[in-house]
């Protein structure tokens, strides 16, 4: 079965909202045209809003209710925009309420999970818990950039849909990298989650490893492609060199309370 670009595109845009509202973690935007969450965090990855299908002349209005919404609990707040964002002007008019672009993504794909990734061999890869993953929440959001509360939020989130976590290892017993995996479902698309290294031991191919092990694992359960949404300045040029194909540009903006 051939895996179209239409398929991957859609989903490299509708995975970052795939994950089901979690009592007591999560809640659905519930606003028409939108998809997205919020949280009891302030953080623009916490409550994220994008997947916009909205029609010119009520765009603006669109988004003022989502500003009204979480500048009146005082959350930041992030929105993605993508190719098949509606209307297509809506990064300027986010940047016009205010918002600033935060992050800029790389929607990438692979429909040849068997690639040639020559991966370190001092790099030890290791399938973990969810347990595991929450217990470490501190590494893996020092690894990223983000707040350890907000990591295992990700973590709990995560652990609600088909997905394994990876830890990476060089010397001793403490993981110094990490990754998913995800499963879309009913589909033969997975998507390589968020993954990072600790900064002070990057570069010496811990994150191709984890690369490595993930498409190994998802081809052996019978998936054929896998899709990522990669940030430019960090894993995005890495994926270019390992095999992986661009198809479109992901936009993150964000809100933050005074």
């Amino acid at each position: 079965m051939t895996v179209l670009d239409r398929d991957l595109l859609a989903a490299i845009e509708s995975s970052l909202f795939m994950y089901p509202a979690v009592p007591g973690l999560t809640q659905d935007l519930g606003m028409p045209g939108l998809k997205g969450r919020s949280t009891a965090l302030s953080h623009p990855l916490a409550n994220i809003v994008g997947d916009a299908r909205l029609d010119a002349g009520g765009a603006d209005a669109a988004i003022d209710r989502v500003m009204e919404r979480f500048e009146g609990e005082r959350k930041a707040f992030g929105w993605v925009t993508g190719p098949s964002t509606t209307p297509a002007d809506l990064p300027r008019r986010l940047q016009k309420k205010g918002m600033t672009p935060i992050a800029h993504l790389a929607g990438m794909a692979v429909t040849d999970l068997d690639l040639d990734i020559r991966a370190n061999p001092s790099v030890r890869v290791r399938e973990v818990t969810p347990d595991e993953t929450i217990a470490a929440s501190e590494m893996m959001g020092k690894a990223y950039g983000l707040p350890t509360d907000v990591t295992t939020m990700f973590n709990r989130l995560i652990a609600s849909v088909h997905s394994r976590g990876y830890f990476a290892y060089l010397d001793g017993d403490a993981p110094i990298a990490w990754s998913y995996l995800v499963y879309l479902p009913e589909s033969p698309i997975v998507l390589l989650g968020g993954a990072a290294t600790l900064g002070e031991v990057r570069g010496k191919g811990l994150y191709s490893a984890m690369v490595k092990q993930r498409l190994d694992d998802a081809r052996a359960d019978g998936r054929e492609a896998a899709v990522i949404q990669a940030d430019r300045d960090t894993s995005a040029p890495i994926c270019a060199k390992l095999g992986f194909r661009e198809l479109c540009s992901l936009e993150v903006f964000g809100w933050m309370p005074d």
